[in-house]
C-alpha cells in the first residue's frame, strides 16, 4: 500500500467539517442511485426482450435451413443428412408463401405454411391451441383442407372454428402471369376449414395459418419442393456447434440460421434500443459524479494546510495529486458497488416476488409482473462505465491542487 492510497483512505474515513462530509455522502449516494437505476432498468430490458423472444420460439425452431437464393427449393438428400446429424432430434419439412383468405366480406393478407407430420415435434404449436383441436389434413379431389389458423387471424374474419364453416384460399401462381390470358389461370381457390385456433405471439396469431405440405404444395404448385427445414435439436446439445455442423454438410447453396437469425432484424432493434439506454443512463451518471468534483474541491480546501506540509517534507505535487484522485476513486467506487449491490437486490427481489405488476397484476395481461433478467455482462458493463466516469470526475478538479498549497505557503 503506498503511502499516497493510505493518506487518501485516512481522508476518505475521518471525521470532517460538516459541510464536506454532507455532500460526500449525496455524491456518493447519488452515484449508488444512478449504478442502481441502471442496473435495474438493464434487467428489466432483458427480461422484457427474452419474454417477447420465447414467445417467437413458440413457433421458430432451434434451426432453420433455408436457400440462399429462391424461395423454394427441392430437399432430395437434404433431410436425411440433417437428421443423421449428431444433436439433431427432429426435422420437419415446410413450405410457406403468401395467399389470401376470404370468409363472407372479410378478407386477410396471409402466411399459408405447409407442415408434415413432424412439426409436432419440431414445434410447440400443438401445445398453444386454445380453441378446436391441431388437425392438419386435405382431401385433393374436394379442394380444400383442415387448417390450424391464428387466433388474430380468426378475429379479423370471423370465422368460427367448426367443420360446418369454410372460407375460400387464393393463391397466385406468378409464372402464370406473363402469359398470355394467364391471369385467370394463375389465381386458384380452395376450400379450408377451421379445425383449430391457435395463440402464440401477435405477429403469427395475425398472420399465420398451417395447413399439411401436401395440400400447401398443391396451392403454391411447388410440386415436391420445400422453403425450409426446421430443426429441433436434443436437449442440452450446443446450438452453436450443431449450427456449424450443419453448415458444413449441407451444401453451399443454403443457409442455417438459429433462433436470433430468424428474427434478425428484432434482436438488432433490442441490443440498439440497449445500447441507448446506456447512453443515457451513462450521462445521468456524469452529471451525478459533478456532487463528487465538489466534494473534492472542498476537501481539497479543507486539507489545504496539510498539503503545504506535505509538499515541504518533499512530497512531490505528483504524488499530492494523487492522494485527491484516489480519495475520489474510493469515493466512486463505494457509491458504484452500492449500487451494483441494490440494483442485484431488486432485480432478484422483482424475480422473486413481482413486486411491480403489470396492470394491476389481475390477469389480464400475458404475465403478471415486470419481467426481469440479471445477467453478468451487464454488471460488468456498468461498473467499467462507473469507473470511468469516476475517473474523469477524479481527475477533473486535481489542478487546483498546486494553486491551494501555494495560497497556503504564501498565507503563512
Amino acid at each position: 500500500m503506498t503511502l499516497s492510497f493510505k493518506i487518501a483512505h485516512r481522508y476518505f474515513r475521518a471525521k470532517k467539517r460538516p459541510l464536506v462530509s454532507v455532500i460526500g455522502k449525496v455524491a456518493m449516494l447519488s452515484i449508488g442511485i444512478s449504478t442502481a437505476a441502471m442496473m435495474l432498468v438493464l434487467s428489466v430490458m432483458n427480461g422484457m426482450n427474452r419474454f417477447v423472444a420465447e414467445r417467437f420460439w413458440v413457433i421458430d425452431p432451434d434451426l432453420k435451413i433455408e436457400a440462399a437464393e429462391g424461395k423454394f427449393f427441392a430437399p432430395v438428400e437434404l433431410p436425411r443428412i440433417v437428421a443423421e446429424t449428431p444433436g439433431v432430434w427432429a426435422v420437419s419439412q415446410v413450405l410457406k408463401d403468401q395467399a389470401i383468405l376470404t370468409y363472407g366480406d372479410q378478407n386477410c393478407m396471409i402466411y399459408l405454411q405447409g407442415v408434415d407430420s413432424n412439426y409436432a415435434h419440431v414445434s410447440d404449436l400443438p401445445a398453444h391451441v386454445y380453441s378446436g383441436q391441431y388437425s392438419l389434413s386435405s382431401h385433393e379431389a374436394t379442394f380444400s383442407a383442415e387448417v390450424l389458423m391464428g387466433g388474430g387471424v380468426y378475429a379479423q374474419m370471423q370465422i368460427p372454428p367448426a367443420y360446418a364453416h369454410d372460407c375460400r384460399l387464393y393463391t397466385v401462381d406468378a409464372r402464370m402471369l406473363d402469359r398470355p390470358l394467364g391471369a385467370s389461370a394463375a389465381v386458384a381457390a380452395y376450400s379450408v376449414y377451421a379445425a383449430g385456433l391457435f395463440n402464440a405471439i401477435p405477429e403469427y396469431d395475425n398472420q399465420y395459418v398451417f395447413c399439411d405440405l401436401e395440400f400447401a404444395r398443391r396451392a403454391f404448385k411447388a410440386q415436391d419442393r420445400v422453403s425450409a427445414l426446421e430443426v429441433r435439436l436434443e436437449p442440452g446439445a450446443s446450438v452453436k456447434k450443431v449450427k456449424q455442423s450443419l453448415q458444413e454438410r449441407v451444401e453451399a447453396g443454403f443457409t442455417v440460421k438459429d433462433r436470433i437469425d430468424q428474427q434478425e432484424a428484432m434482436f438488432k432493434s433490442m441490443r440498439a434500443e440497449k445500447l441507448i439506454v446506456m447512453l443515457v443512463f451513462a450521462f445521468i451518471m456524469l452529471i451525478a459524479t459533478f456532487t463528487m468534483t465538489a466534494d473534492q474541491m472542498l476537501l481539497m480546501y479543507e486539507k489545504r494546510l496539510d498539503m503545504a506540509v506535505l509538499s515541504s517534507m518533499g512530497m512531490r505535487e505528483k504524488q499530492i495529486r494523487r492522494i485527491f484522485f484516489l480519495n475520489g476513486m474510493l469515493v466512486n467506487v463505494c457509491g458504484t458497488l452500492g449500487g451494483l449491490l441494490a440494483g442485484t437486490a431488486l432485480t432478484f427481489g422483482q424475480k422473486r416476488f413481482g413486486w411491480v405488476k403489470l396492470g394491476g397484476g389481475e390477469g389480464s395481461y400475458i404475465t403478471d409482473a415486470y419481467p426481469v433478467d440479471w445477467q453478468i455482462g451487464d454488471l460488468f458493463v456498468v461498473l467499467l462505465i462507473g469507473l470511468a466516469i469516476g475517473m474523469l470526475a477524479s481527475a477533473l478538479p486535481l489542478k487546483q491542487v498546486a494553486g491551494f498549497s501555494r495560497r497556503r505557503i504564501s498565507a503563512e
